[in-house]
């Protein structure tokens, strides 16, 4: 199987393909595109409408363990090339280009963007886009995602009990949807790069586990994004002298055993009716909902990795009535803390 560190080797090396354009700079490598179906823009420029189950069934032509292990895998994972022309097109699935090394200049929506090393551009289905041609030192990575596991699968479980995830996933999922694309430029973007690194490898020389280990590293990737995302958006907001509300959302997850929300509007210097209005509009929620399934969550969690007894959970994850948290748990997960334990633990008693 294919080694993480030869990943870069792989992409700096020149495929048969790049060769040919790289010696013929003037071939507009149009038979690549031959079996997608063309549309006209409505500046009359020809655009060719990609589609995913074509691009699986060419990278199926072209990888043998692909038809294999990953013939049902709602990703596909390859290097663009070099020295290609690339024409106006669009496609029926989510693309995500990942800047390995040197830059990226991407036409969207008659709009020019320059990415750099590190950068990734997440696109939406439908966006009318083309790559200028690439240098040798230029390599971007393409994944190509169903909309499906984009929408459902992946940010969901990103989500799931953490607010500030969930909060980071709506907001970029409603920007994502307003511009149809998104720009991230990760503060370390070595975490980023190892993971795409990873994802290749399982991709490129697959095998029976090959999807359980993407699915792992695409975790990674968009883990990376969000931390990404709120980083950016809290400097942005101190750079105006605002609060951002990613901020108060982390603080009320790291003290949601104890905090109240005097206690939050205190540390913000807020007023508390004020503060409730804010975190009501723009999360949905409000604060008491908010804490009630940071806590619940975390009960679950303890419930099913720890030993401890119930009345110890329910301390430790800020209630001071055992009836009461009996009740609340028992409503929103239509199970006593008891039988959940029994149905989900991960650890066995000594």
């Amino acid at each position: 199987m294919m080694k993480k560190s030869e990943i870069n080797n792989y992409l700096h090396q020149l495929s048969k393909r790049e060769e040919l354009y790289k010696n013929n700079p003037a071939t507009e490598n149009l038979d690549d595109y031959a079996d997608f179906d063309v549309y006209t823009n409505h500046a009359g420029q020809r655009v060719f409408k990609y589609t995913f189950e074509k691009h699986l069934q060419k990278a199926i032509e072209s990888n043998t363990y692909i038809s294999t292990h990953l013939h049902a895998s709602p990703l596909l994972v390859f290097k663009h090339n070099r020295y290609a022309y690339t024409p106006l097109h669009s496609h029926d699935f989510i693309e995500i280009n990942y800047v390995y090394s040197g830059q990226a200049h991407i036409t969207i929506n008659d709009t020019t963007l320059i990415l750099e090393t590190g950068d990734l551009c997440i696109l939406d289905t439908d966006v009318i886009h083309r790559i200028s041609n690439t240098s040798e030192s230029d390599i971007l990575v393409n994944i190509l995602i169903k909309k499906e596991y984009f929408s459902s699968n992946m940010l969901n479980r990103l989500a799931s009990n953490n607010i500030i995830a969930e909060f980071a996933v709506r907001s970029i999922s409603e920007t994502h949807s307003h511009d149809q694309y998104i720009i991230f430029t990760p503060e370390d973007g070595e975490i980023l790069q190892d993971a795409i690194s990873g994802l290749l490898v399982y991709y490129l020389d697959p095998v029976s586990y090959s999807i359980d280990a993407i699915n792992a590293y695409m975790i990674i990737i968009f883990s990376e994004l969000l931390k990404s995302y709120t980083q950016k958006k809290s400097l942005e907001y101190r750079s105006s002298n605002q609060q951002y509300i990613g901020d108060i959302l982390q603080y009320i997850e790291k003290n949601y055993a104890t905090c109240s929300l005097a206690d939050v509007a205190t540390h913000f210097n807020f007023n508390a009716s004020y503060l409730s209005r804010y975190l009501k509009k723009q999360t949905g929620t409000t604060f008491v909902k908010m804490i009630q399934d940071i806590r619940l969550n975390h009960a679950c969690a303890l419930l099913k990795n720890s030993t401890y007894s119930i009345e110890e959970i329910c301390q430790q994850v800020g209630y001071r009535n055992l009836t009461f948290f009996y009740k609340k748990f028992t409503t929103t997960f239509q199970c006593t803390p008891k039988s959940y334990r029994g149905t989900h633990k991960n650890i066995t008693d000594d």
